[in-house]
């Protein structure tokens, strides 16, 4: 069963959670005589920044982005080593057979040039296996166990590259999903401790009752414009 996509269950962009969660600490840490009433230690709010510490050193999504990226770029290049090496054995087979003889249609290259993945390497190995079964015949046109051999090395360059692509998607799949439950489960303690905040100035300061506000409206939306682009903004 596919597991459900975890996501951001609060309105602050990602990129602002740290700043705006060490400063609530701060107040807390102001507080902390009041707050150690209610069970809410030093000890507590440094296991919280240390939750954020680790947070903000997850990846940024951009970070992650650009090594798949990279990891995209250096696959297509090899596809397009490996597509030349391909189209070399197989124009020496066309000058020998012809492109629609029966030899020729043996290395089932049609369409390579829309290959990718898996499908790319499967062809290559057919045609790696079909020209070494025809070495002998196409040797007048040029063939050589050293062509195969670059083939067989390039095929391996291309799937080295394939898998790196792969695991860099995976990599930032998996680090965005942590990054997002790390993220819920710090304001989740956050929100805990602001309420508490509130609960301890609300009746004696209002001044300090209004630094544990984390939104100033029912809806949980900022009031005026800059505040919207802080705490609306939530990165994918």
């Amino acid at each position: 069963m596919r597991k459900k996509t975890v996501t951001v269950n609060f309105n602050i962009a990602l990129s602002a959670l740290y700043t705006f969660a060490m400063g609530k600490i701060g107040f807390m840490l102001r507080d902390l005589v009041e707050f150690i009433k209610y069970g809410v230690t030093e000890e507590k709010l440094n296991a919280l920044k240390a939750m954020l510490t680790d947070f903000a050193n997850i990846p940024t999504d951009d970070e992650l982005v650009g090594v798949q990226v990279s990891a995209t770029q250096e696959k297509d290049e090899a596809a397009i080593q490996l597509r030349d090496a391909i189209a070399e054995i197989m124009q020496r087979v066309e000058n020998k057979f012809g492109a629609q003889s029966g030899n020729y249609r043996k290395f089932g290259v049609s369409g390579v040039s829309d290959l990718d993945g898996g499908k790319l390497s499967y062809v290559t190995r057919r045609v790696h296996r079909v020209a070494e079964t025809m070495l002998p015949q196409l040797e007048s046109e040029g063939l050589t166990p050293e062509l195969l051999t670059e083939l067989n090395s390039r095929l391996t360059t291309y799937e080295q590259a394939l898998s790196k692509q792969e695991d860099a998607i995976a990599d930032r799949d998996i680090a965005t999903e942590n990054r997002v439950e790390k993220a819920n489960e710090i304001y989740a303690l956050l929100v805990k401790y602001c309420n508490t905040g509130k609960q301890i100035w609300e009746d004696t300061n209002q001044a300090k009752y209004n630094d544990y506000i984390i939104y100033d409206t029912p809806t949980g939306k900022p009031k005026d414009k800059d505040n919207q682009e802080v705490l609306n903004e939530t990165e994918q």
